[in-house]
């Protein structure tokens, strides 16, 4: 689309480049076979362009993270920026650049090849721009000639894809902290490794702002639903003690697992508000224990006082909150502690 030009109302993503690379499988390695210029836009590649964008960001087990320092060794952010910020590289070239890289990274391994498609767009409703990069294979289907026989027809499997990135060019730019994404979908580790090491992804994330994070997700997916406080009671419960089982096995946070097991009644809309959600919650973290006792317990304290109790007090009414003098009333005080309180009252009040 030329420079200037709007992007029409109706269409999601303003497609600035695209390509395709394929990379065959061989007895003796992988073979790039590439293509010598872009792609043009038309209907059917604006259509597969915006499968791949939507596909790619309802997909759970992703992980976020930032390009590595190191461009000698992980050189996809080098070729991007001598093709996004300096402009001393064409798509093509850098495309290609790229496609060796991930032949690189993909030999040894039992990856099966494909067509690698690469996609410089923005997104029309807030003019982000991405670069996506996604591993198509064929598949073999089924048409009707014009005869009305039934015939072989390959096709692209578009919703099938496991291997793809994505590049927040914006974010990027703009010195955010995490910009870029992988698909790292559950027990796919050592498929998604390869992938990673091309994109040069470092998705070393620090447990306490991650779980804080997954708190704050779950805090919304209940105002979400307008939960009642026993609902929320139930689910805050069920993610501590899932997320404790992590904690003290060792065990990575994944998103859809994650979700089967906190919310089994429907998992996909847990799935999908966190994605939703904006906060990017990588898979691959160990939640931090003391972060967890969020979901469960609230503390504060001041100079005098401190106070510690768990969310079930503010449902079962031992405490109240009331925000309009933001104040607590605590009931069922017990026993030894009213008594204490009662003979410093009674002191506190004879006379000399």
């Amino acid at each position: 689309m030329p420079d200037g030009q709007a992007a029409p109302k109706d269409i999601e993503n303003q497609i600035e480049n695209v390509i395709v690379h394929s990379l065959n499988r061989t007895s003796e390695g992988f073979i790039l076979d590439d293509r010598k210029e872009v792609l043009e836009v038309g209907d059917t590649v604006q259509r597969l362009i915006d499968q791949l964008a939507k596909i790619y960001a309802g997909k759970t087990g992703k992980s976020h993270g930032r390009f590595e320092e190191d461009q000698d060794n992980y050189p996809v952010s080098k070729f991007l920026e001598a093709y996004c910020v300096k402009h001393e590289s064409d798509f093509v070239a850098t495309t290609y650049q790229m496609a060796e890289t991930l032949k690189k990274s993909m030999q040894g391994t039992a990856s099966t090849g494909g067509h690698v498609f690469f996609s410089h767009f923005k997104r029309t409703v807030d003019q982000s721009e991405y670069l996506i990069v996604a591993i198509l294979s064929d598949e073999l289907g089924t048409a009707l000639n014009k005869a009305k026989d039934v015939v072989d027809a390959l096709h692209l499997d578009i919703k099938g894809f496991r291997l793809a990135g994505r590049v927040n060019i914006t974010a990027w730019q703009g010195g955010n902290d995490k910009y870029l994404s992988f698909i790292k979908g559950r027990g796919q580790d050592k498929v998604s490794e390869f992938f990673k090491l091309f994109l040069g992804c470092n998705n070393s994330v620090a447990a306490i702002l991650e779980t804080q994070k997954l708190s704050t997700a779950l805090e919304n997916f209940a105002v979400e639903l307008s939960m009642t406080d026993a609902q929320r009671e139930d689910l805050f419960q069920n993610a501590y003690a899932v997320c404790k089982r992590y904690a003290e096995k060792d065990l990575e946070f994944e998103l859809e697992p994650f979700a089967n097991e906190v919310w089994p009644d429907n998992p996909l809309l847990l799935a999908d508000s966190f994605e939703k959600s904006g906060l990017d919650i990588s898979d691959g973290f160990v939640p931090d224990k003391r972060s967890l006792r969020g979901l469960v317990k609230f503390s504060g304290n001041t100079k005098n006082w401190r106070i510690v109790f768990d969310r079930a007090a503010l449902s079962d009414n031992e405490i109240k909150f009331d925000p309009k003098t933001d104040s607590l009333t605590i009931n069922n005080l017990p026993d030894e502690l009213l008594a204490r309180l009662r003979a410093e009252v009674n002191q506190d009040g004879e006379e000399d």
